[in-house]
């Protein structure tokens, strides 16, 4: 039988055309492969220059995990995501992981950056429309998932990667004179570029650079991907405005920004700075306006929830002749940058801020530390400092006694323990530990903290094996019994792995993910306190509750203070909440901290959230 002819198209689908039969060219899958349930496939993201981009195929495209992605090269906001090679297919089908991608994306609140229904309506719609911009929407999805869901972070942050590297690859296919001179055509691209912009921010606030110039270049990466819309949209903004998009540009933007009626005085002593340098007219003008959009963020009109998203669109408002002052890193627009940070630091509560500010404006300070421009930032700084010193809580019962620098002590006799001890030191760990939530978190069920306390049995016993050991215990002079201990390092004593880094991370029944964040966190809180000055480092300084109060916790501290004076080194420790007002009679000084969100006991759900203060002691100066 003579097979029926028919008109050939270039347009139609791999397989009708591998069996040489008529396409109608439908996309995803054209009539004839969803009816014989093949997989359809076409050799172009879309067909012909006549077609509009919404004709596009809207199969997220998500390579399996390890998938070598074809590298060209992108700002350092996006470490490790690159656009696939021009001509790649987007063949793969929706799977359910999309599914609750796209579900995740409707349903939480937090996770939105659009701060009206309305506004997510648009966005909704134009993924809808434009894949480019729905694998944006799910990539998006994906990070905050891996920020909520810390066992699955590895997972959620490759889909992340990978979904925002196909939206790129899509994007970067568009024929731009599909576009003509319409604005309506351009909202996709405009909610496109915000998308990205805001991912960008988030991925690059995920980094804890040890050094500012790393930090910097990361910042600056994210910027210049979020001010990408401005060549997008050139000539476009007052057409803009008529289109969908006008609840934004009409409502929004007037209702965030009052610049001629700034209330707030936080930005002051930087506009006088500025002022003072006799800037050209065109950069006094955008450094101003810079100012400006960050005193916004700290009056954050008219709700204190919209904070986030003014902080979240300073990149896109500055004005070109100060994006060209941060490019070249010039001392002033630092500066600026530095209240920026400390806004970001007001921002903490957003899930995709949480201690970025603080961490880069320490760093920054770090950055001018004894310089002449370290007086422009000292404000901010300090500002900074106070805030971390007013979140600490006043310390729980039994109060210091008030009369004196530290609880009265005892009679505790201050030696080395040993290793006939480790028993009673792990039993004294754990028990001293029982309020911190944190434990309650790494260690979750009944199981795995008798694991704990038999590892740090074995732990403690074979450190107490060398004589050198950095630990101390506090003895009952009339009983023998140990009331506390301590543990510590120095640069002649150091400490060969730290706890939460080793094997204790290998016991059954903890939740690796907390001990890790712990330690990561940890770590580079300390590299950016001291970077490689010598110092000595309390680990541990544990009092059985029995004995709280009764001063075997000063006693054993001051034990190292007296051995780091004798060396003319620093005293660094990390101290919960309620030991802030302790230490700071002993003569300690907050110089950071540190945050990461944990499950409340018995829960799933990251609920609460834990913080540390990095504290110094420096011997007197001779």
């Amino acid at each position: 039988m003579m097979r029926r002819s028919h008109k050939k198209s270039r347009n139609g689908c791999l397989e009708c055309k591998k069996r040489h039969i008529k396409c109608d060219e439908t996309r995803p899958q054209c009539i004839n492969c969803t009816t014989v349930q093949r997989e359809c496939r076409y050799s172009t993201p879309w067909a012909g220059a006549e077609r509009s981009p919404s004709h596009r195929s809207a199969s997220p495209q998500v390579s399996p995990p390890g998938h070598d992605l074809t590298p060209t090269a992108l700002p350092a906001a996006f470490p490790g995501l690159h656009p696939l090679a021009t001509g790649e297919e987007p063949h793969s089908s929706v799977d359910m992981v999309h599914m609750e991608l796209l579900h995740h994306y409707l349903t939480d609140p937090v996770l939105h950056i659009a701060p009206s229904s309305s506004l997510r309506e648009v966005m909704m719609a134009n993924g809808l429309r434009e894949p480019y911009v729905m694998h944006s929407l799910l990539a998006l999805s994906a990070h905050h998932l891996s920020v909520i869901r810390p066992g699955q972070e590895v997972f959620y942050r490759t889909l992340a990667t990978q979904l925002q590297t196909r939206a790129l690859s899509l994007f970067n296919s568009i024929d731009v004179s599909l576009l003509g001179d319409s604005a309506e055509k351009r909202v996709p691209v405009f909610v496109f570029s915000s998308v990205l912009g805001f991912h960008a921010l988030c991925d690059s606030l995920t980094y804890r650079d040890p050094d500012f110039d790393s930090a910097f270049a990361r910042f600056m990466g994210y910027l210049r991907i979020h001010r990408g819309l401005h060549s997008v949209m050139h000539g476009y903004w007052d057409e803009l405005r008529k289109t969908e998009l006008k609840h934004i540009f009409n409502e929004i933007v007037p209702r965030w920004y009052h610049f001629d009626n700034v209330e707030g005085r936080e930005c002051d002593e930087i506009r006088e700075r500025i002022r003072s340098l006799g800037l050209d007219a065109e950069e006094a003008e955008a450094t101003q306006k810079a100012i400006d959009l960050i005193q916004s963020v700290f009056d954050a009109k008219p709700r204190p929830e919209d904070r986030a998203y003014v902080l979240c669109t300073w990149a896109a408002m500055l004005q070109r002749p100060f994006v060209r002052m941060l490019e070249a890193a010039r001392p002033e627009a630092l500066a600026v940058l530095a209240y920026f940070f400390l806004a970001m630091h007001h921002c903490r509560s957003a899930w995709m801020i949480g201690g970025a500010g603080q961490h880069l404006l320490t760093l920054l300070a770090n950055h001018f530390r004894g310089g002449e421009w370290y007086a422009w930032v000292e404000t901010p700084y300090r500002v900074l400092q106070d805030l971390l010193i007013q979140l600490a809580p006043a310390p729980s019962p039994p109060a210091i006694d008030e009369s004196c620098t530290v609880p009265m002590a005892r009679d505790f006799v201050i030696t080395r323990p040993h290793e006939a001890d480790a028993p009673r030191i792990a039993e004294i760990h754990l028990a001293a530990m029982d309020s911190n939530p944190l434990l309650h978190a790494q260690f979750p069920t009944p199981e795995s903290l008798e694991s704990l306390q038999q590892f740090l049995r074995a732990y403690t016993a074979e450190q107490l094996q060398n004589a050198a050991s950095g630990v101390f215990v506090a003895r009952d002079p009339d009983t023998g019994l140990i009331a506390g201990f301590m543990k510590w390092d120095s640069p002649s004593h150091p400490e060969d792995v730290k706890l939460e880094s080793g094997d204790l991370r290998y016991l059954e029944g903890c939740r690796r993910e907390f001990l890790d964040g712990y330690a990561a966190l940890a770590t580079e809180a300390k590299s950016r306190c001291f970077g490689d000055e010598p110092c000595y480092r309390l680990n541990f300084v544990c009092t059985d509750p029995g004995y709280q109060g009764e001063g075997a916790g000063s006693l054993l501290t001051r034990k190292v203070l007296e051995m780091a004076a004798a060396d003319g080194l620093p005293v660094y420790l990390e101290s919960t909440e309620v030991a802030v007002q302790l230490y700071t009679k002993l003569g300690f000084q907050v110089l950071d901290g540190f945050e990461m969100s944990i499950p409340r006991a018995g829960s799933a759900e990251l609920s609460e959230v834990y913080r540390e203060l990095c504290m110094v002691w420096r011997p007197p100066s001779k």
